[in-house]
This record gives structure tokens, sequence and C-alpha cells, in this order.
């Protein structure tokens, strides 16, 4: 095989010249990086010079949604390391964190998105033909996986998922199916592509956390599911929240709403509009905020026989609630976020633990932003309880902040709550590094 063969088939499911490949390069490197002819001479045999085969790699990753490597392009023409830089999972077992992608590369991706008309599903006619029954034993383990990283999240949840998405990337890589089970295939990808990114973000793999988001987005466009797609772009939205990047998440939001304005009312818009609360709220637009938070409510309500998705399956009326605590939170209104965080909590029952977790962390701001410390440090003691169920970065980021805060009070339950969450963190942290 030469070593143009599997470029030009890439390119070729793509749909793509090597013209557009070009200009994809020159998106995310900077204008002029290379010519527009370029990649027609690597089709003849040239060989890109300095980093361009771990871009090109990457780029052809993202957009196909699987794995391609440095050394599947040009077999025996780079050394080992080199083409290992390329593949994602390789990366975080050897330590090496991929760096974040720049917002606008992802806000021009969402555009994309948007305006751009989804690559037409194709069957495939070579390999041995997908049973329906595999295929339904790995929808059922996506969603699975999806409750398992509700309820603990972890490196450990996030392998195994990792693992069900590369063998369902094998399967639409060397099996034969018809249209219906490439829809099917290629949206069960988009889910595990999504739940991978969404545990990374959790656990402060920001990079990884894209790529893999990313991933999940051309996935749905493939599946032509636009819903799916959205939720994938309000997931990016969230984590530039968490960031503290308002503009860039009001953006992305902003594009996942008016992507799917013509979708039934249900759990899936109404998360949507709860998202672009957030992200108004991180902004400090406090009218913003409560006309979305008032939307979501509206759509949540929504009568009709609306079909949850599930990857919407989570998005309870709990859920939503104490979204909108934090949103108030954010924008400075403790009081009002007070009220919604202990309605939703209650709402959740024992569900949902690690969102449990999260909340209980933002009712204990929200106490002390209003000088209630022994409210907060009993909620605190709420959240240390549900600490050993879970692995949460973001969980763990808030304690840290917490304990900083009552350290500062002269109240013996400050004090004894600062001591309590130190000793929690500590154990966690010494445990971690035995592992």
């Amino acid at each position: 095989m030469s070593d143009s063969v599997t470029l030009s088939a890439c390119l070729k499911r793509l749909s793509w010249s090597p013209d557009r490949l070009a200009r994809e390069i020159n998106r995310v490197c900077g204008g002029g990086t290379i010519s527009d002819k370029a990649p027609y001479n690597w089709l003849k045999g040239s060989l890109p010079r300095r980093q361009l085969p771990e871009i090109v790699a990457r780029i052809l990753s993202e957009k196909l949604g699987e794995p391609v490597t440095v050394r599947d392009l040009w077999p025996d023409r780079f050394p080992a390391p080199v083409a290992e830089k390329a593949t994602l999972p390789r990366q975080r077992s050897a330590g090496i964190a991929p760096d974040p992608l720049p917002a606008q590369d992802m806000v021009a991706t969402a555009v994309d998105w948007l305006v751009g008309n989804d690559p037409p599903m194709t069957c495939r006619l070579r390999g041995e033909e997908v049973d329906p029954h595999i295929l339904s034993v790995l929808e059922d383990r996506s969603a699975q996986l999806r409750r398992l990283g509700d309820e603990r999240a972890g490196e450990l949840v996030m392998d195994w998922a990792v693992q069900e998405l590369r063998w369902t990337r094998k399967l639409i890589a060397e099996c034969s199916y018809g249209r219906a089970t490439g829809l099917r295939l290629h949206r069960t990808a988009a889910e595990l592509a999504q739940v991978v990114g969404w545990m990374a973000a959790d656990l402060d793999m920001a990079g990884q956390s894209e790529r893999h988001l990313l991933a999940a987005l051309r996935s749905a466009r493939i599946a032509g599911d636009r819903a799916l797609a959205a939720y994938v772009i309000s997931c990016l939205s969230y984590r530039f929240t968490w960031s503290g990047q308002g503009r860039e998440a009001l953006r992305l939001i902003q594009i996942a709403r008016k992507g799917t304005q013509d979708e039934a009312p249900g759990p899936g818009q109404a998360l949507l509009a709860s998202r672009l609360a957030r992200a108004y709220a991180a902004l400090g637009d406090a009218v913003g905020c409560r006309r979305a938070l008032d939307e979501a409510q509206e759509l949540i309500e929504a009568d009709g026989e609306c079909r949850t998705e599930p990857w919407a399956s989570w998005v309870t009326p709990a859920v939503l609630v104490a979204d909108a605590g934090r949103s108030w939170l954010d924008v400075g209104r403790s009081a009002w976020a007070e009220r919604h965080l202990v309605r939703g909590l209650e709402l959740f029952g024992e569900s949902q633990p690690l969102n449990r977790l999260l909340h209980w962390t933002s009712l204990a701001e929200a106490r002390l932003a209003h000088g209630d410390v022994d409210g907060a440090a009993a909620a605190t003691w709420e959240a240390l309880g549900l600490w050993e169920r879970v692995t949460s970065h973001r969980a763990r980021v808030r304690l840290t902040r917490l304990r900083s805060r009552f350290a500062r009070c002269d109240a013996m339950v400050a004090r004894q709550i600062a001591q309590d969450t130190a000793e929690v963190l500590d154990e966690a942290r010494r445990l971690a590094s035995c592992g």
C-alpha cells in the first residue's frame, strides 16, 4: 500500500478536496501555514514538514470521529514517538496531557454545524455485518456508563467508556451495515464520546475533554441528530462557564439553541435554556439569567408526548431547580440561590450523588455569602458525606475553597468544619498517591 492511500481514503470519506484539507490546517495553525496545493503533493508521495503530520492526523481524527495516527497516514516514514502523539488515549496513559484547544476553534466548529451541510451517511459494504443484537447491547452499555458517570464519575469509569468508544469506532470502520444501522452506530459513538468528554472535564483534563466533545459533535452530525449535537455544544459551553470564559460560553450555547429552535419542548431543550442562564450569570447579566431560567421551567413543564432522548434522561426538575440556584449564586443573589438549592436538593432524594455533592457546596457558599456560618457548615458536612462515593475535580476545588473561607471565620463550628474538610481532602490525596 502506498503512503497516500490512507490519506486519500480519509479525504474521500469526508468528501474533502486536498484544498479543503489545506484550508483546515490554515484555520487551525494560522493563515499561510501551507499553500492550498501542498496536500496534492502529499497524495503524490511527498511528506509534510515539521509538526504537520501530527496536525493532519489530529484534524482527521476529529473530523472522522475515530483515531487516525501519523503511522496510519505515512507508514514507516516517521518514528513511533511522533505517531503516538496523535492518539489521545496514549497521551493520557503516558501522562502527557493534550493542550486545550483555542476557544475560537470550538466556536468556529459550532458555527460550521449551525450553517453547514451535514455529511451524508452512507452504507458500508465490506467486512462482517454488524449484528443488531450487538448494536443493542452497545447502546445499553452507553446508557449504563452515562448513569455510572452521573453516580460516581472518576477515571475508572472514563477508561471503561473509552474502551466502548474504541469498539464502536472499530465497528464503524471495519464492519458492513446499512444506513439505519450506520446512523445508530454513529449516534452511539457520539454519546460515548460525550460521556468521555464530560468525565474528562470533571477530572480537569481540559484538552482531552474538548477533543472528545468535538469528536462527539462530528459523530452526531453524521448521525443527523441535531438535538444530540446541540447537547454536545452545550457541554463545551458549560466547560467554558466553569473556567470563567463567559463570553465564549454564551456564544456556544446561543449557537446550540439556534440550531434546535424547531425541536419540540422537553428535557433536552430545558437543559439548553438552563445552561444559557449559567452563561448569562457568568457575565453578571441578571436579566438574561432570569429570562433563560423562566424559559427552562416552561420547557420542562410543557405538555405533549415529548420523547426523552437517552442522553437527556438525567435532566429532571431537581436538576433544573438546583442549577437555577447556582445561576443565582453566580449573579450574586445568595438568598434566591439558597431557596432554589434547598428545593432542588429535596427533589433529588437519593439520586445523582455527584450532582448533590456539588449543590451542597453551592448551598454552603450561598449561606456564607449572607453570614449563615452554621447553615454553611451543615451543608458542607452533607457534601463531605458524599465525598467517598465520587471522584470529582470540581468538587475538590469547591471544598478547598470552602475550607479556606471557613478558616477565616472565628466561630467554633467554622474551625471544626475547616479541620474536617482538610482531613477528608488530605486523605483523598494520600490514597491517590498510593494508587
